[in-house]
C-alpha cells in the first residue's frame, strides 16, 4: 500500500521507514504563517510511548486522514488537507507542505 504522506520524524511512534501508522494525523498552527509554526499534534515520543500498549485503529495514514487547524494554509480547505503530498519533518515535527495562502 502506498501513501501520499511522508513522515521524516523518526523520534515519532507511528513513523514506520518514513511512512505513519497513526491512521489519522492532526496538524495543528491555527495563527502559523511559516512552516515552524505548524506541528504535528498526533506525534508520540518512540521513547515513552508503545504502540504495542495502543488502543486505537494503527493504519497508514495518506493526506485525505489529515486534520489541520493551521487557517492560513492555502491547503486547509475546511479543517481538512487537500495537498497532494505532505511532508512531516524532523525537527519538531512541522508541515514541511505548509504553504501561506
Amino acid at each position: 500500500m502506498e501513501t501520499n504522506l511522508l513522515c521524516l520524524e523518526k523520534e515519532c511512534a507511528f513513523n514506520k521507514s518514513g511512512s505513519c501508522y497513526a491512521s489519522h494525523i492532526k496538524v495543528e498552527g491555527y495563527d502559523a504563517y511559516i512552516t515552524p509554526e505548524t506541528y504535528c499534534d498526533t506525534f508520540r515520543d518512540s521513547f515513552s510511548f508503545s504502540l504495542s500498549n495502543y488502543g486505537g485503529n494503527i493504519s497508514l495514514t495518506s493526506t485525505q486522514n489529515i486534520s489541520c487547524s493551521a487557517d492560513n494554509c492555502k491547503y486547509n480547505i475546511s479543517g481538512g488537507c487537500s495537498a497532494s503530498f505532505v511532508q512531516i519533518n524532523p525537527q519538531n515535527a512541522n508541515c514541511e507542505t505548509f504553504i501561506t495562502k
